[in-house]
């Protein structure tokens, strides 16, 4: 069985995209929120007080089977400066879902989740949390080639993301046990469904966006399941003053290498301690590295796998062919892990046992 990135006319022509046009439909419900398939919508926002946060609208929660039936679901997360967390999830019935097919624009009780290419407002309503929030695009909204990847021998089994707000700026009134406070800062918002289990069908995936200057970069890496063939799929995004320079997606156009690769002591997973993701756009190379300072955050999901959040620093480097640049900056970025993990006693109390990970795509 195979995986591929659905970049060829059948799979525009199956889907009735258009090549490097996004409609307002395609923010819509997808799936439809049946039997067998997830969806959702997600926003991040990095604020000026140096806290986090972010919002999550799922037709059934992330920790069941895709083969639930229709349990609509709301997580807010904030991560505050000094690295506390506030967590808080809603789980609706069935008849307070709400979700329109030509555009954004969710409901799950009282929380909404609406809005088009050029803004979106979300309200979250979760016992002594209320948040209003105002996202404006700053950046076009993109899509990697349809948007889909797609496993099996006949195709028949997809994961699709949308980023529609690559880059924005954000507002927000936000209230907490009480205390009122109003914040600013900078969001992203994407879009993802599909009709399998994701771990079902991926070894693991490391996704990042950083703003740096002008530049706004939007990273995806998809390694595909052993039984896939352990495919490396990814998508890079690099936008300049709100307009895309580079679109790049599959091996042939993405360079990916990951360095310092060890066994976490918590959750025994494989993390890489820096990744770099290397772009062409004509004369000028963009390579965009993240690398590792600390954990926000982790779940462990048993043998359904786990999840990472990290913090650390992130480059923009462009060489040119009569110039060069490096932009620097802080970013979160994460990892969703399927794969077997290594047995406990391979890992030692600090994590530090490394492990070889090969090259993948060209490299620079």
């Amino acid at each position: 069985m195979h995986a591929l990135i659905g970049d060829q006319p059948r799979h525009y022509e199956r889907l009735n995209l258009t090549p490097g046009v996004v409609q307002p439909w395609e923010d819509g419900l997808r799936t439809g929120a049946a039997g067998g398939t997830f969806e959702w919508w997600y926003c991040d926002a990095h604020l000026d007080d140096g806290s986090t946060l972010t919002v999550e609208f799922h037709t059934k929660p992330p920790f069941v089977s895709p083969k639930a039936p229709l349990t609509p679901f709301v997580l807010f997360t904030l991560t505050l400066p000094d690295g506390s967390r506030i967590d808080k999830a809603y789980t609706a019935e069935p008849d307070e879902f709400r979700a329109s097919t030509q555009g954004c624009d969710v409901a799950i009780g009282n929380n909404i989740f609406r809005g088009g290419q050029g803004g979106y407002t979300i309200h979250v309503e979760v016992e002594d949390v209320v948040l209003d929030l105002a996202l404006t695009a700053q950046v076009p909204p993109w899509r990697p080639a349809t948007g889909h990847a797609f496993f099996g021998a006949a195709e028949e089994h997809y994961i699709a993301w949308l980023p529609v707000v690559a880059h924005g700026s954000v507002t927000a009134t936000l209230t907490v046990d009480g205390t009122t406070r109003e914040l600013t800062g900078s969001g992203y918002h994407d879009h993802n469904w599909g009709n399998i289990a994701p771990r079902k069908v991926l070894d693991h995936w490391y996704w990042g966006r950083a703003r740096l200057g002008e530049y706004t970069v939007v990273t995806l890496m998809f390694v595909s399941h052993e039984r896939y063939g352990k495919a490396v799929l990814p998508a890079v995004l690099v936008a300049r003053a709100g307009e895309a320079v580079v679109s790049a997606v599959g091996a042939d156009a993405v360079g990916f290498t990951e360095h310092g690769v060890s066994v976490h002591p918590t959750t025994h997973v494989a993390v890489g301690s820096e990744l770099e993701y290397r772009v062409t756009d004509g004369d000028d190379t963009y390579t965009i590295a993240f690398r590792h300072r600390k954990d926000a955050f982790f779940l462990d999901f048993g043998k359904a796998g786990a999840y990472h959040r990290f913090l650390g620093d992130v480059t923009l480097r462009r060489d040119g062919a009569e110039d060069s640049q490096t932009l620097r900056d802080q970013t979160l970025w994460e990892l969703l892990h399927f794969a077997p993990r290594a047995p406990e006693d391979d890992a030692d109390p600090h994590g530090t046992q490394h492990i070889p990970v090969p090259v993948i795509g060209h490299q620079a």
